[in-house]
């Protein structure tokens, strides 16, 4: 550890109080490993498309306007089909 500290300067980036972090960097980067030095995000279009995927949202409003039009789609099969039924049934109660 000390080696270490002899030869890295210390990480720099600021925290939330505005002093500079005093963590050393990971091997060979500029950061500590709170600060961004663990990774540098992907490389290939492969690993871009998975963030990409990953980041997809999911939840109650995902293609809610497909749903809505199948749903406005079956609600007007449900009238069609039961007009004839309630000119019937107010035929009958007429009587």
């Amino acid at each position: 550890m000390k080696e270490a500290a002899l030869t890295n300067p210390l990480c720099g980036a600021k925290t939330r109080s505005g002093k500079p972090c005093e963590k050393f960097p990971l091997a060979s980067k500029r950061r500590c490993r709170l600060h961004g030095g663990l990774s540098t995000g992907p490389k290939t279009v492969e690993g871009r498309g998975r963030i990409a995927a990953a980041n997809t949202k999911h939840g109650r409003y995902v293609n809610w306007r497909e749903k809505r039009a199948k749903e406005k789609y079956y609600l007007g099969e449900i009238k069609r089909v039961m007009q004839p039924l309630r000119a019937l049934k107010l035929k009958n109660l007429e009587r």
